[in-house]
């Protein structure tokens, strides 16, 4: 069982922030937990969890600002020793406005040594002892609620327990087979976003593939479900699943009414309406 110690202000975050860069503390292991539309509306950062090669530590971001994170996440000389990093830095960037800096991401070298699996796995085949914990479920977990329960903590400490340990391994196998050069390329831009961000009705199924008029219409149709998901601070899918929508978006080019046969709750029925009378203005 992993021991912690809890972060929870401004004050005992960056008190920890400023013993490490005071101690000569040059890499830290990091990774988070959020929330992705599964039990309230949006995305969000829930929990920080940190590791030094000594002491493990939970942040929480409901309790230590933007202000205090801020100089950590872009601390040029702090590193950050992260797995698969791409999702968690495009989070920080979406909540917080801020792009991740000085972070060395684990699966780089691993997937130049012809790695391509999970975290767990890596675990293993390097033979570094981890805490068995019902992933699934626990990707499904509520990281909103507090208090945590123990099985979250120490599933989400599991994850920063060996990345310090991987590190150092991975990066001498790099170096044996003259990889060092690639990684070292690749890891410069792992945090940073490799194509600008699309907007969310860009990504319902089948857009791609839907004429101009349609995809007009699913702009609208997509801001109409998202203000009312907004309003009640729960996820989207539960105004209108996103095939429900899309096949709304197709009936409603030929059908003004056809958003009537989807639901019968006033205030989405008075948000389609509204939107699509916007999206035929905009025609």
């Amino acid at each position: 069982m992993y021991r912690y110690t809890l972060l929870a202000s401004d004050k005992a975050f960056t008190d920890q922030y400023q013993a490490w860069k005071q101690g000569g503390v040059s890499s830290v292991a990091m990774d988070f937990e959020g929330e992705f539309n599964l039990h309230v509306y949006g995305e969000h950062l829930c929990l920080i969890q940190l590791f030094d090669g000594k002491a493990f530590f939970l942040v929480d971001p409901f309790k230590v600002s933007k202000e205090a994170l801020g100089p950590f996440f872009t601390d040029g000389e702090l590193e950050k020793v992260m797995f698969s990093c791409e999702s968690d830095a495009a989070l920080v960037r979406k909540v917080y406005g801020i792009q991740l800096a000085c972070v060395w991401d684990v699966r780089v070298p691993a997937l130049a040594l012809g790695y391509t699996g999970n975290l767990s796995g890596l675990m293993d085949m390097y033979g570094l002892e981890h805490v068995l914990e019902n992933k699934k479920k626990n990707q499904m977990t509520n990281w909103m609620r507090r208090p945590l329960d123990e099985h979250q903590v120490q599933y989400a400490l599991g994850d920063v327990a060996q990345l310090l340990a991987l590190k150092e391994i991975l990066w001498e196998q790099v170096s044996e087979k003259h990889l060092f050069r690639q990684v070292e390329n690749q890891m410069k831009a792992c945090a940073e976003a490799k194509h600008p961000e699309q907007p969310g009705w860009t990504k319902l199924p089948g857009y791609r593939f839907m004429s101009p008029v349609e995809q007009h219409y699913a702009k609208y149709l997509f801001i109409a479900r998202d203000e009312v998901a907004r309003r009640r601070n729960i996820p989207a899918s539960r105004i209108l699943d996103k095939r429900v929508l899309t096949d709304l978006v197709k009936k409603s080019v030929r059908d003004s009414q056809a958003y009537t046969k989807v639901t019968r709750d006033p205030e989405v029925l008075a948000s389609l309406k509204h939107q699509l009378s916007e999206a035929r203005k905009g025609r």
